[in-house]
């Protein structure tokens, strides 16, 4: 990097609030923290972050992460790792001297709290052919949900999909782009009935939640429920849509978000996931109603 693109560290107190925003990224609390200071002379004292974590906890990735976040203030970060503990000493050194220590140090008596949630992208449409990439490129469980009319557009969508996306379910809707299980429960049932003779094992969405008694008789087909779900768009803006995939990390009122596909909302949730996962976040596939 460039002596013009590298950021100036102005104190100590800067490298001390940058080690904490990495803290607070990974969801490490400030019981796991303790601080021991060493005064090296009367102008200079070294602190050493000692931090307790889960067995599972990734020491690899976080030194990874605080070694980009500081290495645009010309902060170096070699570490040592100890065995048979795997423990993991990183030296935060800048301009030759060493100014931060951190301790990554396994705590047996610390589980990793993984919060799981489920997302799904619903689109008008097959998405481009970047967008399923991308998609796939995550790996994780998100399904594609596409909205039909009538129970022949799932054939013709299946094989133009061709196996290139893993995980699709199909919403009914009527010519309004209202729910059609919702707003007309009959036409849904005659679609539902004729989607299980042409295209069984189909994947259906519910977004109502007193949908059980329209369709439990539909043994071949699967149906997901998402009448809890937070609904994204990108109408909401990057900073609330953001926003509203912490608190779903959070569970403080759901798990599970229904998100409306864009090329936008796609890239906003590309940059987000790595923050969620590293929070303690599990990508899990949505509910299926077991009828």
């Amino acid at each position: 990097m460039s002596d013009q693109n590298t950021k100036r560290l102005t104190s100590l107190a800067q490298a001390d609030s940058l080690i904490q925003q990495q803290f607070s990224i990974f969801n490490i609390s400030d019981d796991q923290v303790s601080i021991a200071t060493t005064r090296v002379d009367s102008n200079f004292s070294r602190k050493t972050y000692y931090v307790g974590l889960p067995y599972r906890f990734s020491k690899t990735q976080f030194h990874a992460e605080l070694n980009d976040a500081l290495y645009p203030f010309g902060i170096r970060t070699p570490a040592r790792v100890t065995f048979p503990q795997k423990n993991v000493d990183i030296q935060l050194s800048y301009r030759e001297t060493v100014i931060r220590t951190i301790s990554l140090q396994t705590d047996p008596e610390l589980s990793l709290q993984q919060n799981d949630i489920s997302l799904l992208l619903s689109f008008d449409e097959i998405p481009q052919s970047q967008i399923i990439s991308q998609l796939n490129a995550l790996a994780e469980p998100i399904p594609l949900v596409l909205k039909i009319e009538q129970p022949m557009q799932v054939q013709t969508l299946k094989k133009e999909l061709n196996g290139r996306y893993p995980s699709v379910i199909f919403w009914f809707q009527n010519k309004n782009g209202d729910d059609l299980i919702k707003t007309n429960p009959e036409a849904a049932r005659a679609r539902l009935d004729r989607l299980q003779d042409i295209s069984p094992n189909s994947h259906v969405l519910i977004t109502e939640n007193e949908a059980t008694p329209l369709i439990n008789k539909f043994n071949k087909l699967t149906f997901v429920d998402v009448s809890n779900a937070q609904l994204l768009h990108e109408q909401l803006g990057k900073k609330a849509f953001l926003e509203e995939l912490t608190i779903l990390q959070s569970n403080t009122r759901s798990y599970l978000a229904l998100i409306t596909g864009t090329e936008t909302t796609v890239e906003w949730l590309i940059e987000k996931l790595p923050d969620l996962k590293k929070a303690g976040a599990r990508i899990i596939p949505p509910p299926k109603m077991n009828l």
